[in-house]
């Protein structure tokens, strides 16, 4: 039997993963506008650390495919936020990185989750942007 930490889930690990991804987005939903970014960042970083965790990978994929369902597309800092939170639970020390895009003609930011300097998504990741800050 595989454990949590394998790249592969079997169809009730996958159903337990997206419940999770879930709950944490409507934790994610319901804080996010009752404080400041980093104050928010700060909040989720504060993690019980849980006993079963997944590679950063798996997790990444979890929360992109999970929050894909029906219309919903979530933009990238919730995404993020998701993510982060998930990484913080088991214990990784995850950042949370806003850029802009290196030849920016805009002021279109990103969102995506770093660990150590790994842009471990989710996708499409530092997709080409510049880090301008750094959460916690």
């Amino acid at each position: 039997m595989p454990s949590p930490r394998d790249d592969r889930l079997r169809f009730g690990g996958k159903v337990l993963l997206a419940l999770r991804v879930w709950r944490t987005f409507v934790r994610v939903q319901t804080g996010r506008r009752r404080a400041t970014l980093p104050t928010f960042v700060q909040e989720l970083g504060r993690a019980r650390i849980r006993r079963d965790g997944y590679p950063p990978a798996l997790l990444s994929r979890a929360v992109h495919r999970s929050l894909q369902l029906g219309p919903l597309r979530p933009r990238c800092l919730t995404s993020s936020l998701v993510l982060y939170r998930l990484l913080r639970e088991q214990g990784d020390q995850a950042q949370v990185v806003i850029g802009l895009p290196r030849e920016a003609h805009d002021h279109a930011a990103h969102a995506w989750v770093e660990l150590g300097d790994r842009d471990v998504g989710p996708p499409p990741g530092r997709g080409g942007h510049a880090p301008m800050a750094r959460f916690p």
